[in-house]
């Protein structure tokens, strides 16, 4: 669900998707995905579902539900999930964490 003028997740005022947030939904679909949205991977553990994400006070983990800490697992990885800082560019990451507020 895109909201109109709301600041917090990066959307103009027309209510659509930056390209930014298009961006990030194109690599969260290719990259992260397959593992938090289809299970398509077989892993010990279930990775957790991302939508509202950023509509609690903090992460799956206890971590606080910031850009900051989503960028630092997404980079570094957390538990079965490994890092992607070498995998995606910085501005990659930035629009998973953009589109991550859609969510």
């Amino acid at each position: 669900m895109w909201l109109g003028g709301c600041s917090r997740s990066g959307h103009h005022g027309s209510g659509q998707p930056t390209e930014q947030q298009l961006q990030g939904k194109e690599i969260f679909t290719s990259s992260c995905g397959p593992c938090h949205e289809t299970n398509e991977i077989p892993l010990p553990t279930k990775p957790p579902k991302l939508d509202g994400l950023f509509h609690k006070p903090t992460l799956p983990s206890g971590a606080p539900a910031t850009d900051d800490q989503v960028r630092k697992t997404i980079t570094q990885g957390r538990g079965v999930m490994p890092p992607f800082g070498e995998a995606l560019k910085s501005e990659e990451i930035d629009a998973v964490v953009a589109y991550l507020h859609t969510r």
